[in-house]
């Protein structure tokens, strides 16, 4: 091949090698331009602890770790002889308040029909103590027979009163009866809850992590058993880092184009929030920068970013997982 005809061809490639490298540049400005991306992004969720509400001696273990259980499963039981015990005692006492209401509620009875007779006899004692005053006034008996009767109309108003009074101190102890009854009804109720209590059911849809019991282990009130892990699209989010310099383009409400490492799955989500705070700003030690060797690095705040209603259909998603996120600056409000 003649020399010139090589120096231009390598002329039309050096031009080439340049455009090219000017059109990927300017894409790559474009792109930088319109989104914002960070590869420090982690899967996050919640753990819920499963602890035992009542202290006992675990009777059986029904899952095992790494499980998938359904919210209402049992995962394990207690052995329920103590609070058997407990409630069977409120029970007695129940039956016993009761037969005491019964039994206030007979007095109460019996006495209102004995206030109904005094009164007849009240009534009758009135009558014949004025049908003796007009016999009196006409000299027709003796006024011993007219005192004999006002007597006994006297004696007849006062066992009226004792009787008043005797269905008022009965009305009285059935009000303490009746809150007896339901004190001894609320301690059977609450004995049948901590009975309940020995069946440990699944507080929701997950998997079982991090299980720290076995069965045989005697377990205090409260004291944790295991975890369960939900993995749902809605109970999962991602906690992305991104640089202060890169905060000034993100709003809440932007969508994000994410892609886990795991099977290189991508999925859809949506800013939720942004921190409060950096990083160090929340950890256990923050940085002292008052010591004069001061050197300035960009720091980085967390950002919420909520997962698309069926982003994870097959539950590959696993909290820890690293991310790589991207944010579209076009959406959002």
């Amino acid at each position: 091949m003649p020399k010139p005809t090589r120096k231009w061809l390598t002329l039309a490639a050096i031009l080439a090698l340049a455009l090219g490298a000017g059109v990927w540049g300017l894409r790559r400005w474009r792109h930088e331009a319109l989104f914002v991306a960070t590869e420090d992004a982690f899967i996050k969720g919640r753990v819920v602890a499963v602890a035992s509400r009542v202290p006992g001696a675990i009777l059986t273990l029904d899952v095992g770790e790494n499980e998938p259980v359904k919210a209402g499963q049992r995962l394990a039981a207690l052995d329920p002889r103590d609070l058997d015990a407990l409630a069977a005692k409120a029970r007695g006492s129940l039956a016993e308040t009761r037969a005491a209401q019964a039994l206030n509620r007979s007095q109460i009875a019996q006495a209102q029909a004995q206030v109904r007779a005094v009164d007849s006899q009240r009534a009758l004692a009135e009558l014949e103590a004025q049908r003796l005053e007009v016999l009196a006034e006409r000299q027709a008996i003796p006024r011993q027979k007219l005192d004999h009767a006002r007597s006994a109309l006297q004696v007849a108003t006062a066992q009226l009163d004792a009787a008043r009074r005797q269905v008022a101190a009965l009305e009285d102890a059935l009000q303490v009866s009746t809150a007896k009854v339901a004190q001894s009804e609320a301690a059977l109720e609450q004995a049948l809850l901590q009975r309940s209590y020995c069946a440990v059911l699944a507080p929701c849809d997950g998997v079982v992590s991090r299980k720290l019991a076995e069965q045989g282990m005697v377990v205090a009130a409260g004291q944790p058993l295991l975890a369960v892990v939900p993995l749902d699209a809605g109970e999962l989010w991602v906690e992305a880092n991104f640089k202060e310099t890169q905060l000034q383009r993100l709003r809440p409400g932007q969508h994000v184009t994410l892609r886990a490492d795991v099977d290189d799955l991508d999925f859809a989500g949506t800013v939720e929030s942004l921190a409060a705070g950096t990083g160090s700003a929340f950890s256990l030690l923050p940085a002292e920068n008052a010591t004069g060797n001061w050197v300035k690095v960009v720091q980085r705040v967390p950002v919420r970013i909520r997962l698309a209603p069926g982003a994870d259909p097959g539950h590959k998603l696993r909290l820890g997982l690293s991310v790589t996120a991207v944010v579209d600056t076009r959406t959002g409000p």
